[in-house]
């Protein structure tokens, strides 16, 4: 079996069709998708291992199955409920409209995504940063850290939130972004979601409590998402006598990011394409990335699979992706992002009477009928319609 280093030199003098830049499920997908079609593809990925360090909670439901068959045993729970707590500790319980929701091992989905690609044909690079980019009339030639170039007639950024090759882009950083912090402990058993809201406890956003387990381990995720010090405001989180009378030991360093919660101004370019967080597509209103992370690449296959038959890989015939995504996924952004501002600046008060307004049966009626874990517009627009939600809707306008 070749190194990653052998792999790396018997291309170097050989143009390839596609390097995919960064190895999360987008990045993953995309080369995937690729060399599914036949096309040379080269992943390069920063760490040494695929999925680690893990990013997100790998909340997904049974939609992402149109898109990849999850492999069952990287499951780590199959959740039907979820409480949705107040400011005062009131709460609400909604369940599973039918959906299928379950907790992924997120780094099992990246390892699983990356055997399926490299059974499909594509190299899978671990521990090649990339330095530089430089794209030219007919190729791009990439410059990894080990001084290694590489050449490919289209180049695919899948890296995340590193934002340092969106020059190519004639993009920069997304316009709005949230700081995240999660970790992962044992805890007594329990089965429900659990989402807390309040400016003390996760300002702008809020903090979520998800049950695993891990063999014959009780464990689980917690984190917040919200605007300023995200690890000190976990650690408050899980200080909190309802939170911390169930946790069975002490939290160690989280894992911290910035998440995007709108799009790059641009995520196509000469030979270039942004999928995923490197395009800023997440939902708004979670911050949840893996459905959209998957979708957007399979949409930039699909473009480039055009482009190279065409041998047309302009930023002309490139921004056929943008318009893919947003004519699928921009009304859902543009109302989910509305909702999150909205909510984000709802004082405690207000958040105590939206919960309450949410338990009412009226509005669970309508949660039931429209609810759907990957599109938001519709149950935000139906909810937002109730009279109880228009009143304080007024109230929070006019305070």
């Amino acid at each position: 079996m070749k190194t990653n280093s052998e792999m790396s030199s018997a291309r170097r003098e050989r143009m390839q069709d596609v390097i995919v830049v960064g190895g999360g499920p987008a990045g993953l997908y995309t080369a995937l998708r690729l060399a599914g079609e036949g096309l040379e593809v080269s992943l390069l990925e920063e760490h040494a291992e695929i999925g680690f360090p893990t990013h997100c909670t790998g909340v997904i439901s049974a939609e992402v199955y149109d898109l990849y068959k999850v492999p069952g045993e990287i499951v780590l729970h199959r959740p039907s409920n979820c409480f949705v707590v107040s400011p005062n500790g009131s709460s609400f319980e909604f369940h599973d409209p039918g959906e299928k929701i379950e907790v992924l091992d997120r780094a099992g989905l990246d390892q699983a995504l990356a055997e399926s690609a490299a059974e499909a044909g594509a190299s899978i690079l671990t521990g090649h940063r990339v330095d530089r980019i430089e794209v030219g009339p007919r190729a791009v030639e990439i410059v990894t850290q080990r001084g290694q170039r590489l050449r490919a007639r289209a180049v695919v950024l899948a890296c995340g939130i590193t934002y340092r090759f969106h020059g190519l882009l004639g993009s920069g950083v997304p316009a709005a972004v949230l700081h995240t912090a999660q970790i992962e402990v044992d805890a007594q058993p329990q089965d429900a979601l659990q989402i807390h809201l309040g400016q003390g406890v996760a300002p702008q956003g809020f903090a979520w409590i998800v049950p695993v387990k891990r063999g014959a381990r009780s464990r689980v995720k917690a984190g917040v998402l919200l605007k300023g010090d995200a690890w000190g405001h976990l650690r408050a989180f899980m200080a909190r006598p309802e939170v911390a009378c169930r946790l069975l030991e002490l939290a160690e360093d989280p894992i911290r990011r910035i998440l995007p919660v709108r799009p790059v101004s641009r995520s196509y370019g000469e030979r270039v394409l942004a999928v995923g967080d490197a395009a800023g597509l997440t939902k708004p209103v979670t911050g949840g990335g893996i459905f959209y992370s998957l979708l957007s690449a399979s949409m930039a296959a699909e473009t480039l699979i055009e482009g190279l038959a065409a041998d047309d890989l302009s930023a002309w015939r490139l921004r056929r992706y943008e318009a893919r995504w947003r004519q699928r996924l921009l009304p859902e952004i543009r109302t989910g992002s509305w909702f999150r501002q909205l909510l984000a600046h709802f004082s405690d008060e207000e958040l105590d009477r939206f919960v309450e307004a949410m338990a009412s049966e009226r509005i669970r009626a309508v949660i039931a009928q429209t609810a759907r874990f990957n599109w938001h517009r519709s149950v935000i627009i139906a909810v937002l319609r109730q009279p109880g939600m228009k009143s304080i809707l007024l109230r929070s306008l006019f305070r």
